[in-house]
């Protein structure tokens, strides 16, 4: 009798689960215990942080403490050894020495006082004396309004533009009465302006400097020298100079810083009357001092007919000009144009 061939079993389905149920949870533990480990050490990873951070901002502020006591104790120190110096006294210029270039340079060219003697001054027979006023070296529109407040036509004599003081064109527009105070160069003299025109200036550049005070200041008329005692005694840059600037509209006022100015003679060469400063005001700064240049300037002004006094826009001087009532009452305080007119 043939035997009955037995079926093939199927493995059962569970059995199949359970192997894959195994796995998976073997594999979901592992990575429950990996991030559970990578969170504990990022926590203590953390901590130490904070703890190594902690210590060395106490080692940090530690360090700062001990710099500041140690600074603190170096002052005192420095302050210990100051108290132990004596200190080295410093020589002051001499009074009225210092900004006041035009006197300064007349003394290094030989001039004695500061009273110039008229050369080839013209006299004028007036009802009353003439005294015109100059103020040189002004530069900034402070002094130009301290000048303004004065209760006397004063002439201010401004600078040309430089870095140092570039707006006087711009506040000299609103002027009727000024003059330019052009640098010229000295015999001896330690801090010339910028540009300052010298002997060796040719005649282009003259033209050229003096085309540009033109378009500076399109209605100035008149020109002083600052300082200017080796210019102005010198016969070849004043025949340069003189004719040149005659050419463009301005008239020529020696500041007379030097006692051999050729500036008369040029003058009467080009046909002009020759036009001068008889005093400097403030080579003193003291008030007194100021008061009795300009009585000397009053006793010219009425001996000739007029004068032309010439100062700096000084606190001193301001002051003493608007205090010198009794002084001045025995002339008419002009502008320099006014005075020209009479001359002219």
């Amino acid at each position: 009798m043939a035997k009955r061939k037995q079926p093939t079993r199927k493995p059962s389905s569970s059995l199949k689960k359970g192997k894959t149920g195994g796995r998976s949870g073997r594999f979901v533990n592992s990575l429950l215990a990996g991030t559970a480990v990578f969170v504990i050490i990022a926590v203590l990873m953390g901590i130490a942080g904070w703890i190594g951070y902690e210590a060395g901002k106490k080692h940090t502020a530690k360090g700062y403490e001990k710099s500041i006591a140690n600074y603190k104790s170096d002052i005192e120190k420095l302050r210990d050894r100051l108290k132990s110096v004596k200190p080295v006294p410093v020589a002051k210029p001499a009074a009225g020495k210092e900004d006041l270039s035009e006197i300064r340079d007349y003394a290094a060219a030989g001039g004695e006082g500061t009273t110039a003697k008229p050369a080839a001054k013209k006299e004028l027979a007036l009802a009353k004396p003439k005294l015109a006023i100059i103020i040189d070296d002004v530069a900034f529109s402070s002094q130009l309004k301290q000048i303004k407040a004065l209760p006397w036509k004063i002439t201010p004599s401004i600078f040309p533009p430089t870095p140092r003081h570039p707006n006087t064109p711009k506040f000299a527009r609103s002027l009727h009465h000024y003059m330019i105070h052009l640098p010229m160069e000295a015999v001896s003299y330690n801090h010339a302006e910028k540009e300052t025109m010298t002997v060796e200036s040719s005649e282009s550049q003259i033209d050229l400097k003096l085309r540009k005070l033109r378009q500076w200041f399109p209605n100035a008329k008149f020109i002083n020298n600052h300082t200017g005692s080796r210019f102005t005694a010198d016969a070849e840059s004043m025949v340069r100079f003189y004719p040149l600037a005659k050419r463009y509209g301005f008239t020529f006022i020696d500041s007379r810083t030097t006692p051999k100015t050729v500036v008369p003679k040029i003058a009467k060469l080009n046909g002009d009357p020759y036009v001068g400063r008889d005093i400097f005001l403030d080579n003193k700064p003291d008030i007194d001092y100021i008061h009795n240049q300009l009585k000397k300037a009053v006793r010219i002004a009425r001996a000739h007919g007029y004068a032309i006094a010439i100062g700096h826009p000084h606190k001193t001087t301001l002051k003493a000009l608007a205090d010198a009532g009794s002084i001045l009452k025995g002339v008419d305080v002009v502008y320099i144009d006014e005075l020209y007119a009479k001359i002219r």
